[in-house]
């Protein structure tokens, strides 16, 4: 699906906040644009046609020459920008390099800096309001990706059997796109139900990575219909693992698995968030989970569950929607 850089005048742009593991903790980069002299995290905008995963990493490393692989979404700001709104989504991106930096067009200098340092360097307090949301959760997250088919061809007697029914061609076109907006989130482990469709999803991404697809017959919806709490079960167990994955089922099977992730037993906030996990980078509301957890994802579309990397408890912080 082609994103427009303007909608309704509003200028769009994405972005993320670099950090790495350091000797005491996480380090954060700042980088320095000699046009504004200023300290800020590396964003920029939309080009057409760029959904917004790949816009952030793309600025990243433009500005910065790091590679990241993406983890929560962090607030978006918006600021006008000659009479026009800007609005910047952000998330965190752990930094899958270890390069020296060379200035460019835009930057002249990265800094890396313990938080504190980097609140204090960064100039503005928009940025600063980014950073401080990545501190209240934990730093290092895996992703438990939550994966609906994409379009498939009608039901009817063309399929007599369910499962055979395949993607149609606007499914085909969603699975490769998804190829490259799941290689954000880094190397996952791949396990779908057996209907034709959604191997089909994800087999682009599969060949991508060279990983091996797990079919698990317990992500069919006729299990489902059979035992529908077997697959919350299901998924406590697989978030045990800590480890990123990506999950491709079905509509009803995702509804359940995400009104038990936002309302059952079993998968409760990381302790540095208070109040539940954040949704699509804002802040736990009990109204927008309800909203939540009564809709159902879109074909192509998925749930995107960051847990806490604890040994002790793999809490769940965060809960963000993904679009083809």
């Amino acid at each position: 699906m082609a994103v427009n850089m303007i909608d309704s005048g509003r200028i769009k742009a994405a972005g993320a906040l670099l950090w790495r593991d350091g000797p005491d903790g996480p380090e954060i980069a700042v980088i320095h644009r000699e046009r504004y002299d200023d300290w800020s995290l590396p964003k920029g905008k939309f080009e057409p046609g760029e959904h917004a995963l790949v816009t952030a990493l793309r600025e990243v490393q433009e500005e910065t020459g790091h590679r990241v692989v993406l983890g929560r979404r962090l607030p978006n700001i918006e600021y006008p920008v000659l009479g026009r709104p800007k609005r910047v989504r952000f998330w965190a991106g752990h930094s899958a390099d270890a390069v020296e930096f060379t200035a460019n067009d835009e930057v002249d200098a990265l800094d890396w800096l313990a938080p504190a340092a980097a609140l204090d360097r960064l100039t503005r307090p928009l940025d600063r309001g980014v950073l401080e949301a990545f501190l209240r959760g934990p730093a290092h997250t895996f992703p438990v990706i939550l994966q609906r088919h994409g379009k498939a061809e009608h039901r009817g007697p063309d399929y007599p059997d369910d499962l055979l029914r395949p993607l149609a061609s606007h499914g085909q076109e969603q699975a490769v796109t998804l190829a490259e907006l799941l290689s954000a989130y880094g190397r996952l482990r791949v396990i779908s139900s057996p209907a034709v469709r959604c191997v089909a999803t994800i087999r682009p991404y599969a060949e991508f990575r060279a990983l091996e697809i797990e079919i698990d017959a317990a992500l069919t919806e006729q299990a489902y219909v059979h035992a529908p709490r077997a697959v919350v079960s299901w998924l406590r167990d697989l978030t045990a693992h800590q480890e990123g994955v990506v999950v491709c089922t079905h509509g009803p099977v995702l509804d359940e698995l995400i009104a038990a992730v936002l309302h059952g037993p079993g998968f409760g906030g990381s302790t540095r968030l208070e109040d539940g996990p954040t949704l699509n980078g804002k802040p736990w509301d009990p109204a927008t989970a309800d909203q939540w957890a009564n809709e159902s994802i879109p074909t192509g579309g998925a749930w995107v569950l960051h847990f806490a990397l604890d040994p002790e408890a793999p809490g769940l912080v965060a809960v963000d929607k993904l679009k083809p």
